[in-house]
């Protein structure tokens, strides 16, 4: 295992800026970028982030033009794998994780995105997560950010809506602040099935 160098601030603000890009195309934000790869590292099965990038990218994947070159390309590869194995680092040493979340023009942080990219790589890796979904206890982890994300697509279940409609800013913050233990149960909860995949795979 080569030691991983976290990446700097610097390196964050080129990463966002290459995202930001290909916003009107639909690309991921840093934010929903964060909660994706979250996700794919919660769950049992790896997967690599080269293999996320046309649910990354959006139609942007297949433009051409997007990129300007092969090396600005390739800088955003490093940028994403980065990123990837940041949060791969803070999940299996067990160090507490700390979701990127963006403000709004108000200083406001509302996690939206960053629950819409977890709630995505939860669907991208369906079958491992009805486990999860199956487990009543383990379950109750996702009550934040399934809120989260659905207060962010305005959904039309009507005792969800009315149930957030009441939610004010301190129910919210709550739930922003219980996504990290929530990560770090998920995280848990999948660690035997992980450790049991790889026995089996023998890597």
């Amino acid at each position: 295992m080569h030691h991983h160098q976290p990446m700097t601030d610097r390196e964050y603000q080129q990463l966002g800026a290459l995202l930001a890009r290909f916003q009107e195309q639909d690309c991921m934000t840093l934010e929903e970028l964060d909660g994706f790869f979250t996700a794919l590292l919660c769950g049992p099965m790896p997967v690599k982030p080269a293999e996320c990038l046309p649910i990354i990218l959006g139609p942007a994947f297949d433009d051409e033009e997007a990129f300007p070159s092969a090396k600005v390309l390739d800088r955003f590869g490093t940028l994403l794998n980065g990123h990837w194995l940041d949060i791969a680092a803070t999940l299996r040493e067990g160090r507490p994780f700390h979701p990127w979340l963006e403000q709004d023009e108000n200083g406001q942080v509302h996690a939206h995105e960053w629950a819409n990219g977890f709630v995505e790589g939860m669907q991208l890796m369906h079958d491992d997560w009805l486990m999860l979904f199956d487990d009543p206890e383990a379950s109750q982890n996702l009550e934040p950010i399934m809120a989260l994300a659905f207060e962010a697509e305005g959904g039309d279940d009507e005792a969800m809506r009315n149930y957030l409609e009441s939610a004010d800013d301190a129910q919210r913050a709550a739930w922003i602040s219980e996504i990290s233990p929530a990560v770090e149960a998920i995280h848990r909860f999948f660690a035997s099935l992980r450790q049991r995949l790889e026995d089996e795979g023998g890597s």
